[in-house]
This record gives C-alpha cells, structure tokens and sequence, in this order.
C-alpha cells in the first residue's frame, strides 16, 4: 500500500506523537510498505527528505513554529527556578500573552498550519496516489488538514488516529470552549462520519466515541499506547549508591497533571527517611507548573532536579538508573499515557499517583507487580499512606526479565502496526 501521514509533530520533536508515528513509519515500511510523512517544519522551506525510506515532507505553520518547543535543544537546569520578582514579571506576561492567543485559536495551537499543510497533502494525494491517508492528532488541526485534503485524494481512504479527544477534553482545553464548544462538535462529528476508519489508545476512549457520536463497532478500534524505547540491557545490576533516586517523566499542567501531590509525598518522605539520601528529577516540559516548583520548601528545593526536555537517549538512560519511576495520573478517565507503558517495560517500581478512582493508569498497571498506587484525597499523603509509601520505596518488589519481555512484545511498534494494517486491510485484530 501507498500511506500518507499527516501528523503536525514528528521525530525529532520530543513529543508522544512523534514517537508513536516515527516508529509505526519505519515498521510499515519494513512490511513492504510505500510511507510519506507530512509535518509541520522546524526551517522554512525545508524541502523533503528521505528518513531512512520514509519520505518525510516538512511544511511551516504560519503562525506558530511549535516544533522548536518540544525539541532535545530545551535548556536543561540542575535545580528549579528561583522565585524571584523578575521570574514572577516574566511569567505574568507569558500568562497575558498566553490567555489572549488562546481565546482566539481554532482549532488549536497549531492552527497556521492548516492552510499550508492542506495545499501540501492535496498536492502529494495528486502526485502519489495513495491508498490510505492516516490524520493524527494531538493536535486535532491534523484531522483537520486530513479532511479538507480529502478532496483531492482520489481513491485514497482515510483514517482518523485519535490521541486525545478534542470536544470531549476539559483539561487541557484544545481552545476556548466558551466560544468554540458547539463548532468544536460540529466539526469532530464530521470527520468522524466521514472517516473511513478511526483508531484510538484507550478502551474508555472507545466507548466515550460510541456514546457521543455513535461511532460504530465496526469502524473504530483500539491500538494501545506504543514502546518506542531501545532493547533491554540484560543482567543490568542493582543501584548501590547512597541516593535514592525518584525519577518522573512527561508533561506538567497546573491542572491536567499538577505535580502538587507528588512534592507533598517526597517533602513527607525525606521528613521519614534520614539514613538515605534521596532525589526527585523531573524530566519534560513544566508549562504553568513553574511557580509551584519554585515556591517548594527548601528541603525539597535542595533534592529537586528539574531537566526540561532533554533527548530521547537520556530519557532511557534515566528511567534505567531510576531506583522508582513516579507516574501522575491525568485528571481524566480516558487518556493513558504512554511513558507508563514506558515505565513497565523498563522493569523499575513505579510509584502512581492518582486524582480519580477511574485513572486509566490503574488498569494498565494491574498486574504489573511493582506498582504503590495512592489517591489524592488530601495535599499530602496520610500515615497509612506514608507508611505504604516509606516501605515501597525502601523495598520495591522485583520485576522479572520474563515478565518485562512480554510487556515489550505487548507494546511492540511491530505489533501495533499490524493492527493499523489490519484495520486498513479489513483483516480481523491480530
């Protein structure tokens, strides 16, 4: 088959789509596969390239080149940002410009990209001929692109992979919902009534489309959450330094996924544990959590590592020397994220931290036997919960090879691809 995909984020940005389609891009080509890539460009006028036989075509949003956000050049700090009075001028005007670009967008951040992006695949539908054209979001402007494209893309069919929702996400709103809740709507129903196929990563994410847009059985299925981390190293040893080292890795949002609990839980842990010395590194973006994390005590500020965005390979490198991985559940029933498939599949105890009983990281992590999950009832753990959490992190159960490895085959790129391909092919789910 010929494939077109349409995703505004791509390798190298830091960022779960680009992962995701990255991966599942190589893996198609290698079934025999024609693939071409069309994202939205970091240099103006970057012409097309060849990654590795994947055809990757590269067009400037006109607006906003977000791509230079979510790359390995982000700067990286030792500690976290001091609460100074011009950090706090500094951040209130990002606020100001913030809130005002975003009561005007649609569909989203990425919305320049539309217009060139829609002249650029209706011309490669033109040339190519393709059989599938697959539109990505987040963001929810690549379904866009996809749809108004589709008038020049002959026999080609189409499908809509479905990271997030987009009328049916609050936290973090896509835009202003005040304004733009009933053409948010309007516009989702359409190009899922019009899409050939749809996929999405989560079980409760399939029903939330069957129940509010009566997506059919039949048209949308599940491709879950993809590994896209290097081989395992084999009889990799034991932490022996002093330190224990707790490691969280992702995206913070003041609302979404505060990491309020999650400082509260490591202030009570160093109170409780004086014969180890411990640390917390924080590995990604922080977008409004800054403040938050200046205003730490200083016991916590002093342990407290904040990298930023750093490169994929230092990613892996410190979820191997993590002694535990800490996940923060998103206030949501229906995303997952895909660092927690991450997580498992690294072997390394994780420490989950939840806000709602229905946290899909629940599920995922059922019968992975190295799990503590608390509940955010309060802004610090209770007794009990200190207690649990003293003796997890001080004696983690184990993780066995055996049981890693058949994480990693579940989570596989080349498992999931099959499943896009035989939702393509109208095959039954492998």
């Amino acid at each position: 088959m010929k494939i077109l995909i349409i995703t505004y984020s791509y390798t190298p940005d830091l960022t779960p789509r680009a992962f995701r389609w990255s991966a599942l891009a190589q893996q198609f080509l290698q079934l025999g596969h024609e693939v071409h890539v069309l994202c939205a460009a970091r240099l103006s006028q970057e012409p097309a390239v060849s990654d590795d036989g994947v055809k990757v075509h590269r067009v400037q949003d006109w607006l906003l080149n977000a791509s230079r956000r979510v790359t390995p050049t982000s700067t990286s700090t030792t500690n976290p940002p001091q609460s100074t009075f011009v950090h706090k001028l500094k951040a209130t005007l990002r606020k100001v410009a913030r809130a005002v670009w975003r009561t005007t967008y649609w569909p989203d951040f990425a919305c320049g990209w539309i217009v060139p992006a829609t002249a650029a695949a209706r011309q490669l539908c033109t040339h190519h001929d393709f059989d599938w054209v697959i539109s990505v979001s987040h963001p929810f402007t690549g379904h866009v692109v996809g749809h108004r494209a589709r008038t020049g893309a002959g026999k080609a069919k189409w499908l809509v992979d479905i990271g997030d929702p987009f009328h049916l996400m609050s936290e973090p709103a896509p835009n202003n919902q005040r304004f733009f809740s009933r053409l948010n709507r309007f516009v989702e129903s359409r190009i899922l009534a019009n899409a050939d196929a749809v996929c999405v990563t989560t079980e409760s994410t399939r029903q939330m489309y069957k129940v509010h847009f009566s997506v059919p059985d039949e048209k949308i299925r599940l491709a879950p959450p993809l590994l896209s981390l290097p081989a395992l190293p084999l009889g990799a040893p034991p932490s022996t330094r002093p330190v224990l080292r707790l490691v969280f890795i992702g995206t913070l949002y003041r609302k979404l996924r505060s990491p309020g609990y999650m400082l509260a839980c490591f202030e009570a842990l160093l109170s409780t544990i004086s014969d180890r010395q411990l640390e917390l590194h924080l590995y990604g973006a922080v977008n409004d959590c800054t403040e938050e994390l200046a205003a730490c005590p200083v016991q916590v500020r002093s342990s407290l590592y904040v990298h930023g965005m750093v490169s994929r390979t230092q990613v892996h490198e410190a979820m191997l020397d993590a002694d535990i991985l800490v996940n923060i559940g998103n206030d949501s029933a229906s995303q997952l994220a895909s660092k927690v498939i991450e997580y498992m599949a690294v072997g390394r105890p994780i420490l989950n931290l939840i806000s709602i009983e229905r946290d899909t990281s629940v599920q995922a992590l059922r019968e992975y036997p190295a799990t503590l999950t608390l509940i955010r009832a309060s802004e610090g753990p209770t007794l009990n919960e200190l207690e649990k959490l003293r003796a997890f992190v001080l004696s983690p159960p184990e993780v066995s090879f055996c049981e890693v490895e058949k994480i990693r085959a579940r989570f596989s790129a080349a498992h999931v691809a099959n499943l896009y391909i035989a939702q393509m092919t109208g095959q039954p789910e492998p």
